[in-house]
C-alpha cells in the first residue's frame, strides 16, 4: 500500500495543488481545446490530487491500529515479535496507550491512544489528539472487527473526523481485511475547503507471510472504491490496478486508480499513477495527453 499505503509540507502542498493546475499544460502535447475544456481538465487533475492526499491520511489509521495493537499484546494469542527498540516502530514511544480491560481473552477491549498536543513518530508524521479502537478479538485473528473513532485526532494539524472499521478476512493463504471509512471529514482552513470522504477497500497481504511474527516486512495489495466531495465537486475513486503498499513505507508505492469528477458545469476522468513500487511520496496524474505530478502527505 506508498501501512493502505513529508507530511510537514501538507499545507504548502495543498496550496500548491490549487495553483499548479494552471501550469500543468506545459506537459500537454496539445492545448487547442479552448479555455472551457482547459478549466474542466484543471478541475479533474486537482480533484485527483486531493483524493490521493486525503486517502493517504485515512489509510494511515490501519498502520496505527496494527502497530498499537501489537505493542499492547492484542495482535494474536501467540503474539508477533514486537521490536524492543521504540525507534524500530513508526509510532515511536511518545503516545500514551490505555487498555480498558487487560483480562486475557476477554473481549471486546477498548484501546485508547492519546497523542497529546503532538507526537512525532519515527515515520515523520506528527499525530495529535486521541484515537479510540474497539477490538472484538486479536487483530490478526480471522473475524476480528476493529472500529477506529477519532476524537480531535489530527495529522500535522489536519484534523480527521469519522469512523474507520477493519474486518479481518484472513484465510490460510494470507492476511486480508476489509476497510471502510464512513463520515470522514477533513477541513483545511488555508483553502477554506471541507472534504467529505468515504471508502470501501479490501487489503490483501502479498509479502511477509513467511515471517508471521514480524510485521516489518509485510506488504499489501489494495482494491476498492472511495468518494470525495467538496464545494460543488464530487469525486468517485476506483482502483484499476491493485495498489501496493509496504508497512515500512508511509505511502502507496504502486498501482493505478481512476477518478470520475462531477461538478455543476462538467464531468471528467483522470488516472492516478502511484508508480512502480518504489517507496516515495510522488504520484503522476494523467488525463488524456496531459499530466502533472503531486506530492502525497507524509
Amino acid at each position: 500500500m506508498k501501512s493502505y499505503f513529508c507530511f510537514n509540507r501538507i499545507l504548502a502542498v495543498v496550496l500548491v495543488l490549487v495553483t499548479v493546475a494552471t501550469i500543468f499544460f506545459a506537459c500537454s502535447k496539445n492545448n487547442e481545446a479552448g479555455p472551457e475544456s482547459d478549466q474542466n481538465d484543471n478541475e479533474a487533475l486537482t480533484a485527483a490530487a486531493y483524493e490521493a492526499q486525503i486517502s493517504t491520511l485515512y489509510d494511515d489509521l490501519f498502520d496505527v491500529a496494527l502497530e498499537a495493537s501489537q505493542t499492547q499484546g492484542l495482535g494474536s494469542k501467540n503474539g508477533r515479535v514486537v521490536p524492543q527498540d521504540p525507534q524500530a516502530l513508526k509510532l515511536g514511544n511518545c503516545y500514551d496507550p490505555q487498555v480498558d480491560d487487560v483480562t486475557i481473552d476477554k473481549w471486546p477491549k477498548t484501546l485508547t491512544l492519546n497523542f497529546g498536543s503532538g507526537c512525532t513518530g519515527v515515520d515523520g508524521r506528527v499525530r495529535s489528539g486521541t484515537l479510540v479502537l474497539v477490538l472484538s478479538g486479536y487483530i490478526f485473528i480471522p473475524g476480528t472487527t476493529v472500529t477506529i473513532t477519532s476524537q480531535n485526532y489530527a495529522i500535522n494539524g489536519i484534523q480527521l473526523k469519522g469512523t474507520k472499521t477493519l474486518v479481518n478476512q484472513s484465510t490460510a493463504n494470507g492476511f486480508k481485511y476489509s476497510s471502510k471509512v464512513v463520515g470522514g471529514i477533513v477541513a483545511i482552513d488555508s483553502l477554506d475547503l471541507t472534504f467529505n470522504y468515504t471508502s470501501d477497500k479490501t487489503i490483501t497481504q502479498t509479502k511477509g507471510a513467511a515471517t508471521p511474527f514480524d510485521a516489518s516486512d509485510d506488504e499489501y495489495s489494495g482494491t476498492g472504491t472511495a468518494t470525495l466531495s467538496y464545494g460543488t465537486t464530487s469525486v468517485s475513486y476506483t482502483v484499476k490496478e491493485p495498489l501496493i503498499k509496504a508497512v515500512s513505507c508511509p505511502w502507496i508505492g504502486g498501482g493505478k486508480a481512476e477518478i470520475s469528477l462531477g461538478t455543476t458545469n462538467a464531468s471528467a476522468k483522470a488516472t492516478i499513477d502511484y508508480g512502480l513500487g518504489l517507496c516515495d511520496d510522488s504520484v503522476t496524474i494523467i488525463m488524456g495527453d496531459k499530466m502533472k505530478g503531486a506530492i502525497l502527505p507524509r
